[in-house]
């Protein structure tokens, strides 16, 4: 989220829990850095019924994995994929969108039970955050990504923090 400037453009007033409800850009940002750098790389569903996949059979029990980053970087969902872009999840958007474009916590009747406790979350932190700071990464720092259990940096993320005025 660092990456975008439109990040320290947020204001708010005293009560950022009052805010919250009045910044739906500030979950359209969250979304579509989950979209870039989704938490977990891959979920794995287990086939209760014999199941067509790409032309060949794939039997009750089989386990497959759906590669959360693939779906995310789908050039035909997500146009210039690999561009930061809130607007994606603009209502007029984000409608005629299949609701397995966008799955950072999974989707259906396995999804993650915690999603909505989780943004909420990150939305106080954050906002917390931008309402006295500003946020900007480091130039002289490449971020490496590691793939594992949980998506995380290589080498940590070093980020610029200036005091907003």
């Amino acid at each position: 989220m660092t990456f975008h400037p439109t990040l320290n453009k947020f204001t708010f007033s005293t009560s950022i829990r009052d805010d919250l409800n009045k910044l739906p850009y500030l979950t359209m940002v969250i979304k579509e850095a989950m979209r870039l750098h989704s938490p977990v790389p891959f979920i794995q569903r287990i086939l209760t019924s014999d199941t067509e996949i790409d032309g060949k059979i794939a039997p009750a029990g089989t386990a497959v994995n759906c590669v959360i980053y693939n779906i995310h970087h789908n050039p035909v969902t997500w146009e210039d994929s690999m561009k930061f872009d809130p607007d994606r999840f603009l209502p007029e958007n984000a409608d005629s969108r299949s609701p397995y474009a966008f799955v950072p916590f999974s989707a259906g009747p396995r999804n993650c039970i915690g999603q909505n406790f989780a943004m909420h979350e990150i939305k106080i932190a954050l906002a917390r955050i931008l309402h006295k700071v500003n946020l900007r990464l480091d130039p002289n720092h490449k971020v490496e990504k590691v793939e594992s259990l949980i998506m995380r940096a290589k080498n940590d993320i070093q980020v610029l923090v200036t005091k907003r005025s």
